[in-house]
């Protein structure tokens, strides 16, 4: 009897890789156990008004996949106007957002919302990779100047 239903599990496993289903989805969406190249990085960043004056109390969203619902992560600036997170992801960032929205009201004064795509980041490599997998760690800049609203 186990030899059959260890038979089984081995073709729908060979059959389902043949029809393309594999174990990496949204379940897991950080990275693969079976080998995915990934990265770390550390998103760091200065949100300051056109004075270059530091904001506090901005929001930053690094959102890591805009056309999905999930991998966002929300972060505030310190009252140098500063912010930073320890990020691992496994697409080196392509196609993200970093969002800036005034969401204290008036307290700090009143800012119009910004967003940065990949090409206005900076990225630094800090950490060389293994020449497998791992592709290093970079330090990825997000400098904002937001404008006050009317």
């Amino acid at each position: 009897m186990k030899t059959v239903i260890k038979g089984w599990r081995w073709l729908l496993g060979a059959l389902m890789s043949i029809l393309g289903f594999e174990g990496c989805d949204k379940i897991f969406p950080i990275r693969c156990e079976y080998g995915e190249p990934y990265a770390d990085y550390k998103l760091i960043g200065d949100v300051k008004d056109t004075k270059g004056k530091p904001i506090k109390g901005i929001r930053v969203v690094y959102d890591r996949r805009p056309e999905e619902e999930w991998g966002k992560d929300t972060l505030y600036t310190d009252e140098k106007g500063h912010f930073e997170k320890d990020v691992e992801d496994v697409y080196m960032f392509s196609g993200s957002l970093v969002k800036f929205d005034d969401v204290d009201g008036p307290e700090n004064g009143s800012y119009r919302s910004k967003t940065l795509t990949n090409e206005d980041l900076v990225f630094e490599q800090t950490k060389k990779g293994d020449k497998h997998w791992y592709r290093g760690a970079y330090s990825v800049h997000a400098d904002a100047t937001l404008e006050e609203e009317d």
